[in-house]
């Protein structure tokens, strides 16, 4: 049944992406996201790159290590052992507090944003798993379309079948666009703290952990308040979580947010 269900999910989003037919690039949604890059051509070769689109990017989502890793430099790349332990538990508190107990798409999730959009009559939430972002940043656009949605549930089920969750997150920690023009916690750790992502303190790995949600918004150089205010939101969902002590959540939110080298 759960193969069934896996199949049905592919072959809805990929009748839904020739509808839609959205563009190919990752596009500026709202006025804050990840500057407009053209994706990287297909790397399948052979009987796979003469397949329709929506199929290619099944593939591509089956080797999604390779398209997260063309991302960034190689140099930039930071393992998940590597960096501050608060960086992924901070995330994961934020983004996706059942992470490691769904497989790639959160019913939870998925039926509060369905109610959310039926009242607004249009897609305002998304209710997207980290796994869902990931393929979202590397392999789709950022329109809201129902399309584009369901081909993206499909394709975070994949990336679960074939990925670790360790993997996923490390993956996603290092692709992600972060605002001040970094992408990845390395280069996020050096413009904001000028420190290595494994030397992050608590309540500098929250503020990294927040900015994914509206890195340009967000971004501390030019928004102080909104980037401390979202840092100790972090912290709150870090506590709440059981993930940090009352003490720790009292010093870091009390701690000033300090930018800069």
């Amino acid at each position: 049944m759960r193969k069934l269900l896996v199949v049905l999910v592919i072959l809805a989003g990929a009748l839904c992406f020739y509808v839609t037919r959205p563009s190919i690039i990752h596009e500026k949604v709202g006025g804050d996201a990840a500057p407009v890059v053209s994706r990287a051509p297909t790397r399948l070769s052979g009987a796979a790159a003469s397949l329709p689109r929506p199929l290619q990017l099944v593939c591509e989502a089956w080797d999604i290590r390779s398209a997260a890793r063309q991302r960034i430099p190689r140099a930039d790349w930071v393992p998940l052992r590597d960096m501050s332990p608060w960086l992924p538990k901070a995330q994961v508190a934020v983004e996706d507090k059942r992470f490691y107990s769904h497989h790639g798409v959160d019913p939870d999730g998925i039926i509060r944003a369905t109610l959310i959009n039926i009242q607004n009559d249009e897609v305002v939430e998304g209710g997207s798993t980290l796994t869902q972002q990931l393929v979202k940043n590397l392999l789709l656009t950022s329109d809201r379309t129902m399309g584009r949605k369901a081909l993206e549930m499909g394709l975070a089920l994949i990336v679960e079948a074939r990925c670790s969750k360790e993997e996923i997150l490390e993956m996603y920690l290092n692709t992600t666009f972060l605002g001040a023009g970094a992408t990845g916690v390395k280069q996020a750790s050096q413009v904001y703290f000028g420190k290595q992502p494994r030397d992050l303190s608590l309540p500098q790995a929250a503020m990294l952990a927040g900015l994914p949600y509206a890195p340009t918004a967000l971004n501390p150089y030019n928004n102080w308040r909104g980037a401390k205010k979202r840092r100790n939101l972090v912290l709150q969902r870090m506590y709440e979580q059981q993930m940090i002590t009352d003490t720790q959540l009292e010093e870091a939110t009390s701690e000033p947010l300090k930018i800069g080298n």
